[in-house]
């Protein structure tokens, strides 16, 4: 009976998605059905326009980014309990998958953005590079409102409604064929409802991660010190390598006239804009000094959860510090893998 359970589960969640995902591809490539394609893009962009709109839609579309489950991993990691920081894990998974295999599957299936191809299709906010199809935004947001969905059953189900917005979201904004997010929902349903399965077993790699964080929890200082002096050497080679390549990026008004490019993590996990140059040189050089910033209030927090003698208030300040703590390292780890990238390709340009 157990086994014929998972069978039917395995048949139902995973492979029917993924059935519908290669058909979808098939009728995609061979342009069938490309006019009824076309004309409900047509329909939906078109109600377009109302400002008002456009701004709910551009807030929407945010919600499948990768930047959004990141935080939303972070805070159920920090302020969840052990249950919670083990599912937090399983959920990284499931969204860096959905972003791999995502651009595994655009390289492969290749599609034209609509704005790229269609007269009269409006692009509301940032172009967008690569292929089309399938939706990124649609596949993340899939595959993690999913994930949460049977993990913590219909209290997560306004995540699921979330995703439909997500996938609506990009076809009003001209980014996405409909078949494009019905083919990301699709893969999402398949990976959260694989990976699932896994979240029953036991991992021992999982429980040295958290007993590793515990070890955090209780003495950071050690390691906020080391991260203090990554910040700095960061600091200095993005200097550096400012100096050698493009000195007049050093310029106040310049870098004000941009900051918001520049300082937008948004951009370097859900769109690489970030990547582009002379913009990106900069986001190096103020994602370590921005880092140093966030360390100095973890810092406070921490001393002050400390002195705090309510226990819960205590605790949820100790744990907002470590919150921040992560957002720093997460700065820091961007302004490093923007290093490597820059000196990989300026240099061996020049």
């Amino acid at each position: 009976m157990k086994i014929s359970i998972n069978i039917r589960h395995v048949t139902l969640f995973i492979i029917l998605p993924l059935i519908g995902f290669v058909l979808l591809s098939f009728i995609v490539h061979s342009s069938f059905l490309y006019s009824y394609d076309k004309d409900l893009l047509y329909l939906i962009n078109g109600a377009s326009g109302s400002k008002f709109l456009d701004i709910i839609m551009l807030t929407l579309t945010e919600f499948g980014g990768g930047f959004f489950w990141l935080l939303f991993i972070i805070v159920l990691w920090v302020y969840g309990e052990a249950e919670e920081r083990r599912f937090a894990i399983f959920l990284i998974i499931t969204i860096i998958i959905s972003g791999i295999l995502g651009l595994t599957l655009k390289a492969f299936l290749y599609r034209p953005r609509p704005y790229e191809l269609l007269i009269g299709i409006k692009l509301i906010g940032l172009e967008e590079y690569g292929s089309s199809f399938p939706s990124g935004h649609s596949f993340r947001a899939f595959a993690g409102s999913t994930l949460m969905f049977r993990r913590y059953g219909k209290i997560a189900s306004p995540l699921l409604a979330l995703s439909l917005a997500v996938a609506f979201s990009r076809i009003y904004l001209g980014i996405h064929y409909p078949t494009d997010t019905i083919a990301g929902a699709f893969l999402g349903l398949a990976i959260a409802n694989l990976i699932f399965m896994f979240t029953k077993r036991e991992f021992s790699i999982i429980d040295k991660v958290d007993n590793a964080w515990m070890n955090l929890s209780r003495n950071p200082w050690r390691k906020m010190m080391f991260a203090v002096l990554l910040c700095i050497i960061l600091s200095i080679l993005s200097m550096s390598f400012i100096l050698v390549k493009e000195p007049n990026l050093l310029n106040l008004q310049y870098m004000i006239s941009n900051l918001s490019i520049i300082l937008d993590l948004r951009n370097f996990f859900d769109y690489g804009l970030i990547f582009l140059w002379p913009l990106s040189a900069l986001s190096a050089l103020i994602y370590p000094i921005l880092s140093l910033f966030l360390q100095l209030i973890s810092a406070i927090l921490m001393l002050s959860a400390k002195k705090i003698k309510n226990t819960n208030l205590s605790n949820f300040t100790s744990k907002t510090s470590m919150f921040i703590f992560i957002l720093s390292l997460i700065m820091i780890a961007s302004a490093l893998s923007l290093l490597i990238y820059l000196s990989f390709v300026q240099f061996s340009l020049s």
